[in-house]
Parts: structure tokens; C-alpha cells; sequence
């Protein structure tokens, strides 16, 4: 691990293009000797931004590619050997194999830290690990005629990497990243529509379990909603019994959208919809969302363990002998087409729309949420 300061980067101090010349401090990475030999001469980058809150760690996971972190904003301690204080304008450098040297950074006090996460992608390159998503050919989720053809799994899993992408520029991403999401109204708001939603997806989880009979399939849904179970009694604790909203008809459609497939889809679209759309989402939002509270382990936790659950999916399908992607690609695009429509909702309530007024007054709850038959167990 080698950390090197944007200060010790040669500067140009004005660019002339096509007879303008554009004032201001310019570095190319590629002037210091010492990043310029850590590139690459070729390759394709993995982009994540990360933000730690004060004493908020980040634990890389092992890679079997070089990568960086540059440091945009606050400061922070780089963990492993001897640590190192790093601040904005450092360059954290982790050399290919591993990551010796490095076993984590956290958040100083007191605005914690902000970063680029930079991946080289190649031959080998993980797309299940948190900070390194995969980065389809510029041409969209198709083949890649320099390098051959991709496996039909894999294509499915850029193809998956699409929609969260799409979805990370949605309306209440870019919500959550915006000051105005910072009052406390819109957060009150936002965490009461996310309950509805949360409490749903306990269901969606236990439903897998009732109608799965694959048995490799059923194991791991034992084992998802065992890591899931409470998850919705966390969030609850976040705002209290006067949660607002309580009910929303958009949200609780989509929802049982997501119960009813538990029990008409086949296993490996069930997997498609729970590990590649609904985790994967997941991921998106509620990583981003820790910058909104970062006093709660609900989020937090969700942003260790999420990546974690698409895994389980992808390594399931990826034991099935002669699978059937064509068939799944239906079941992707409709399950993130649900999502997006959950998250909208979420979004609209966020920004102050009514939701409890969608619910017809003759079952318009005077002091909770409707009463309805829990499929989720009691017990954390």
C-alpha cells in the first residue's frame, strides 16, 4: 500500500483548445512517475464513490486486480501495519493480488470522508465484490467482439448492471444525494414509505421459502431470510410507532407483485428477482442512504451484506447445467420495472406527497397500518 498526495502531481496550469484557453489547476495522474508505471496501459475502470461517517469503517475485500482510492473530501486513517492519516487530495494505492498493507479505512473526525473507489478491470476481474461493480462495453450488455462472447450468465449479470445504474440516476437517488433530503421531514417521510417496503420484502422472503422445493435453492432461502429476519423491526425502531406513512396502494401493489412471483415463478427467475433485482437494488439505495443516517446500523449493515446475497444468487444459477438466460431476461427487466415503481413511490412521499389519502376510507387505519396476516416470524 502506497499513499501519494495530488500535491506531489506536476500541474498545468492552463489548457489551450481550438483557440480558448481554460484557466485553472489541472493534474494528470500520469505526470508522476510512480502512478504512471501503477496504471495500466489498457483497461476498462470500476467507478464507486464511498462516504464514511466519523469512525465509520470500510473494509475492502480481497482483489485479484491493482486498485485506488482517491481521497475527494474530509480525512480519514488508512488501517493495516502502521496507519496512516490520509486527507483529500490523497491517492491511496493497492497493489495487484491483495491487500496487504491495507485492511481498511475509516472516517475521521469531523465530517468523516469522501472517495473514489478506482478498480482496473481484466482477465479476472469480480464483479460480486461491494466496491467493484461490472462496467458493460460501451455498446451496452452484448458481446464483445475482441474478446469473444461472453457466457449467457454473465451477460445477464451486465445486463442486471444496467438497470442499477439507471436506477442509481433515478429520481429518489438523486433525492438522497441532494441537501433537501437532509430536513428532517423528507427523511421522516422517506423512512415511513421504506418501512411499507421493508415489511413487504420480509414476506417476499418467506414466501420463497414456503414454494421453493429445489433443494440447493431452499437452503439458500432458509439461509437469506435467517440473515434478513428483523431487518423491518430495525427500521421501525429508526421513527417510533407514528411512523408517516403507514399504508401506500403504489408500494403495496408492487409489493405483492413480488409475494405472488415467490409462488409462480420457476426457481431460477425467483433467484433473479430476490438476488439480482431486489438485492441488488438494495445496494444502491441503502449504501447511498448512510449519508442520511449515519447513526444507524440498519443501513450500515445492509451496505456489508447485500453484495453478499447477489452472490448467492449468481453462484446458484451458476450450478444449474444448460440454464435458460433468454427466459430470465423477461423476469429481470419486470422485476427492476416493480422496483423502480416502489421507489418512486418512495421518492414521491419523500417530496411530500399524501400516501395514507390513496387509502379507501372505509379501511383508513385511525392509529397503524392495516390489519393484514404476517408471514414473517415474531422473533428477531
Amino acid at each position: 500500500m502506497r499513499v501519494i498526495n495530488t500535491a506531489c502531481i506536476p500541474a498545468i496550469e492552463s489548457l489551450k483548445t481550438d483557440e480558448r484557453t481554460l484557466l485553472g489547476l489541472f493534474k494528470d495522474f500520469r505526470e508522476h512517475p510512480e502512478l504512471s508505471a501503477f496504471f495500466p496501459e489498457a483497461c476498462r475502470l470500476s467507478l464507486r464513490w464511498v462516504r464514511l461517517s466519523p469512525d465509520q469503517s470500510f473494509s475492502p475485500r480481497e482483489l485479484p486486480k491493482r486498485g485506488m482510492l482517491v481521497i475527494t473530501d474530509g480525512s480519514g486513517e488508512v488501517l493495516g501495519g502502521a496507519p496512516r492519516r490520509v486527507q483529500a487530495g490523497d491517492v491511496v494505492l493497492v497493489a495487484p493480488g491483495g491487500l496487504s498493507g491495507l485492511s481498511g479505512l475509516v472516517g475521521g473526525a469531523p465530517d468523516g470522508l469522501s472517495a473514489i473507489s478506482i478498480h482496473f478491470e481484466g482477465e479476472g476481474a469480480r464483479w460480486d465484490t461491494p466496491c467493484l461493480c461490472a462496467t458493460p462495453a460501451p455498446d451496452g450488455p452484448g458481446e464483445d467482439p475482441s474478446r469473444g462472447a461472453a457466457p449467457p450468465l454473465e451477460r445477464l449479470v451486465e445486463e442486471n448492471e444496467v438497470h442499477a445504474r439507471e436506477f442509481a440516476g433515478s429520481p429518489l437517488m438523486r433525492l438522497i444525494r441532494s441537501e433537501r433530503a437532509r430536513g428532517d421531514d423528507v427523511k421522516r417521510r422517506m423512512l415511513g414509505a421504506l418501512q411499507i417496503w421493508s415489511d413487504a420484502f420480509q414476506k417476499v422472503l418467506c414466501a420463497r421459502v414456503v414454494f421453493e422445493s429445489h433443494p440447493a435453492a431452499s437452503a439458500i432461502a432458509e439461509r437469506h431470510l435467517a440473515d434478513e429476519i428483523g431487518h423491518n423491526r430495525r427500521l421501525a425502531r429508526m421513527h417510533g410507532p407514528s411512523r408517516v406513512p403507514s399504508w401506500d396502494r403504489g408500494i403495496a401493489a408492487a409489493s405483492s407483485w413480488f409475494i405472488e412471483r415467490m409462488g409462480s415463478a420457476s426457481t431460477e427467475e425467483r433467484t433473479v428477482l430476490v438476488h439480482f433485482v431486489i438485492e441488488r437494488c438494495a445496494d444502491v439505495l441503502l449504501t447511498a442512504a448512510q449519508a442520511l443516517f449515519p447513526g444507524s446500523n440498519y443501513f450500515s449493515t445492509h451496505a456489508q451484506v447485500d453484495a453478499d446475497h447477489f452472490k448467492l444468487g449468481y453462484e446458484l444459477l451458476k450450478s444449474f447445467p444448460g440454464l435458460d438466460v433468454a427466459s430470465l431476461r423477461g423476469a429481470l427487466t419486470e422485476g427492476w420495472q416493480m422496483m423502480n415503481m416502489i421507489c418512486q413511490r418512495i421518492n414521491d412521499i419523500a417530496e411530500g406527497g399524501e400516501a395514507t389519502a390513496d387509502l379507501p376510507p372505509a379501511y383508513r387505519p385511525t392509529g397503524g397500518s392495516p390489519s393484514e396476516p404476517s408471514m414473517a416470524p415474531a422473533a428477531e
